[in-house]
């Protein structure tokens, strides 16, 4: 299920997210970085959202690195700061409160960079 909230300073609804079981994942662009912190953001209301429909991880894949970002949601509630920069209320995790990992590339992206190689046989 996706997740919208609105952006005041966009004056619309965004994703924020999809809710795929207990998991909330999004999807976060460098401009999304918060350096102050060394971290990424979810909006407030969309983070309270997902715990209404039983969310217990967060995870946060960036689209620039493909390198995903995961935290439970109690890290979230017990190390996370909330501030309005403008884009509405959110709520911002550092990275050092998250595991991290690279996201598998799916078989046939690993077939295809075998053949390259020459390796498809191999």
């Amino acid at each position: 299920m996706k997740l919208l909230t609105f952006d005041p300073h966009k004056n619309k609804k965004v994703l924020c997210g999809e809710l795929i079981g207990d998991t909330l994942f999004r999807n976060v662009e460098p401009k999304h970085f918060m350096r102050v912190l060394q971290g990424y953001g979810i909006q407030e209301v969309a983070f309270q959202e997902a715990l209404k429909r039983g969310v217990e991880k967060i995870v946060l894949k960036e689209t620039h690195t493909e390198q995903q970002w995961e935290a439970t949601v109690n890290t979230w509630l017990t190390h996370s700061k909330i501030a309005d920069y403008g884009h509405g209320k959110q709520r911002f995790l550092s990275l050092k409160f998250m595991k991290t990992h690279k996201t598998p590339e799916p078989d046939h992206e690993k077939e295809i960079k075998r053949a390259q190689q020459g390796s498809l046989y191999d």
